[in-house]
């Protein structure tokens, strides 16, 4: 599988992903954004394009950039039963980005009329735009369709997460707490989710229930 960044003749910005033969067949190729993050750390971008296309992927997987052998690991020890080589890989050190804030992440409009500082991501069906204030980000995204599909017997949030990834350094996030959600998330899950963010100096807390 091959992944890029690209916007669409429509104003929207996000991955897209091209299919080698050993892959499976995503519901939708392009994971899309009515908004582009003002900048992307490389390594947080590779993991969000794993995050929106991983479910589907075998073999070798070619990001939009170079990413780090550690991010590159973490991504391989996430799919430890399936073959997946990332690329291409830098061999040299470089600086991952740092947050200074927890951001709560949500799947609806709640966290944007509070106070706290917080991205939400909402499904292109009832919404499109975006909408930005000092502390918050709230931007359509069709991240629900891939999230849906990749779904087994607990609801997936990988790609809605992807999309939460890339905007964290708009906020200077230093973890991201998910907070509304349906239905918890299985602990082996939050694991796994919490390592692969990690190795792009990410915090993260799933199942965020605020006081």
């Amino acid at each position: 599988m091959k992944i890029t960044w690209k916007s669409t003749e429509y104003g929207q910005f996000g991955f897209h992903a091209e299919l080698d033969e050993y892959d499976g067949t995503p519901p939708v190729s392009s994971l899309l954004l009515d908004h582009s993050p003002q900048s992307i750390n490389p390594e947080r971008e590779a993991i969000a394009g794993y995050l929106a296309f991983g479910h589907w992927a075998s073999g070798d997987l070619h990001l939009p950039h170079k990413l780090g052998p550690n991010t590159a690991t973490a991504i391989e020890a996430d799919l430890k039963h399936i073959a997946i080589r990332p690329s291409p890989i830098e061999y040299y050190p470089k600086a991952l980005e740092q947050g200074i804030r927890d951001v709560e992440v949500s799947f609806d409009l709640k966290s944007l009329v509070q106070s706290s500082t917080s991205i939400s991501v909402l499904p292109v069906s009832d919404w499109n735009g975006s909408l930005r204030t000092l502390h918050s980000i709230a931007v359509a995204s069709n991240a629900f369709a891939l999230d849906a599909a990749a779904s087994t017997t607990f609801p997936s949030i990988r790609a809605r997460l992807a999309v939460a990834v890339l905007f964290a350094g708009d906020l200077s996030a230093d973890r991201l707490l998910i907070k509304n959600l349906s239905r918890e998330i299985p602990e082996v899950e939050i694991s796994r989710l919490t390592n692969l963010l990690l190795s792009a100096r990410l915090g993260l807390q799933a199942n965020y229930r605020p006081e």
